[in-house]
């Protein structure tokens, strides 16, 4: 059973894009993907929830995708890069969508 559970909303086209090319290069199957209600309710479009079963923890935003990055071995780079401060910073204040912006995933 994958440790992370990340939910997405199936409206969203970059959403599913990207969820879709994630669960392509997690080759250690560590991430399960979910277009059901996350333990939050409905996954807002453009955002994420991910749910962490062994440290029984939530994340969303750019928490989120650090989490993921942090399991899928081709992103971990990206993961570790999502620690420095104003790297962080300048991710988390983006504004996620779709119809041409790119989702947290």
């Amino acid at each position: 059973m994958p440790a992370l559970t990340l939910h997405y909303n199936a409206a969203c086209p970059d959403c599913v894009r990207q969820a879709s090319r994630t669960a392509r290069v997690d080759w250690f199957g560590r991430v399960a993907f979910s277009t059901e209600p996350s333990p939050l309710g409905d996954v807002p479009v453009g955002e994420i929830v991910v749910v962490d079963r062994r440290r029984k923890q939530l994340f969303t935003g750019v928490f989120a995708t650090r989490r993921v990055c942090m399991e899928v071995p081709l992103f971990v780079p990206l993961g570790l890069l999502l620690y420095v401060p104003p790297i962080l910073r300048l991710v988390g204040s983006r504004n996620p969508g779709c119809n041409g912006d790119t989702c947290d995933v």
